[in-house]
């Protein structure tokens, strides 16, 4: 009996490791799922549509959070050295930055069955040289928001001078609020593209934005289609999706690249060092970048898709087709956001700029 028992207890013994070995990794896996990935990302960035309809799918909970700032998304990732995130969404330089602070993991471009769909004009800059790290998700440009019907009967020009050209101003303006981007542009009006200016160049900006005040009706980022709508302003200066959203409800609505060329932002899905989600964040990539979610990022945001592959689903205008087809020699007129001075003076010169 008692060696019965024994002889029992060992195939039983037996049995059960054959089985926790055969059916462990669905188990794995099923846990995983139900932890789900958390992202941190932009607040209109990603389409709720499109995340409800991942999670019904594939039964992963999608836990997003968002943050406000590139600034805010680099100081939580630094403090907390990436734990606890799967997925962000930096801009072009902020991929820079969290690369040298050795916080992002290395793509597996083995996993991503969407790259040779992406634009080759978006791949391969300053800020991921060969994009070891961050995959182009979305993009837009910084341009300007007219009224047509306003220069109908006014003088026209498809250039910063209308913005900071004295001859052609007789209106209001929209103009932004963020103190890099205004010394920055108004840099580009004066000099073209720099990296940094001298002691002259520094006065003659601070100088042309003091005289710009008189024309601006309002500093503001978010609410350049808001002043274009309701023809408070006819001329804005706003990124391409805020007044792409626009000109579909408002026919009198046009957006204008500037001839002298312009700025461009990309945002770009990058893993942190410390997700050991893998499996899950690579499907939840790939479902990002099929062409029915480029479509609807498009449709909803009026963001700029980093693919080529869903022009047959997206209604688009033939300028939105045309920048998001440019060659390599007409995206070359396109330039990064850069600080070009130290944020104390830059702080000086915005409180100068605004004073009453």
């Amino acid at each position: 009996m008692k060696k019965l028992l024994i002889r029992s207890s060992v195939i039983f013994f037996w049995v059960l490791l054959f089985s926790a070995t055969l059916y462990w990794p669905k188990f794995e896996w099923r846990e995983l799922e139900t932890s789900g990935i958390n992202v941190f990302a932009w607040g209109d960035i990603l389409d709720p549509e499109i995340l409800a309809n991942f999670e019904k799918e594939t039964g992963i909970k999608v836990n997003l959070n968002h943050y406000s700032s590139n600034e805010e998304l680099i100081v939580k990732l630094k403090a907390t050295h990436g734990e606890g995130y799967d997925l962000i969404i930096p801009s072009d330089y902020a991929v820079q930055i969290l690369t040298r602070e050795n916080l992002l993991k290395p793509l597996d471009k083995s996993l991503l069955n969407f790259w040779q769909t992406l634009n080759p004009v978006l791949l391969n800059h300053f800020y991921d040289p060969a994009n070891n790290y961050s995959i182009p998700f979305v993009w837009e440009i910084f341009g300007l928001g007219v009224d047509i019907d306003y220069f109908k009967h006014h003088p026209f020009a498809p250039s910063w001078k209308l913005i900071y050209d004295h001859n052609f101003i007789n209106y209001r303006i929209g103009m932004v609020n963020d103190p890099i981007e205004a010394i920055l542009f108004t840099s580009f009006y004066l000099y073209g593209p720099q990296k940094e200016l001298n002691a002259e160049q520094k006065e003659a900006v601070q100088k042309l934005l003091v005289e710009q005040h008189k024309w601006v009706a309002v500093y503001a980022d978010f609410r350049a289609d808001y002043l274009l709508a309701t023809k408070n302003c006819p001329v804005v200066i706003a990124s391409s999706s805020y007044i792409w959203r626009t000109m579909r409800n408002y026919p009198f609505v046009q957006f204008i690249v500037p001839e002298e060329g312009t700025f461009i932002t990309i945002e770009n899905l990058c893993i942190p060092k410390r997700s050991n989600k893998n499996q899950l964040v690579y499907r939840f990539i790939n479902y990002l970048y099929s062409k029915e979610s480029s479509a609807a990022h498009f449709h909803t945001f009026g963001l700029f898709p980093s693919t080529i592959h869903a022009f047959d689903l997206m209604k688009m205008d033939p300028l939105a087709k045309r920048l998001m087809l440019s060659t390599k020699e007409e995206f070359a007129k396109f330039h990064f956001i850069e600080q070009l001075l130290p944020e104390d003076v830059i702080r000086d010169i915005w409180v100068d700029v605004k004073k009453p």
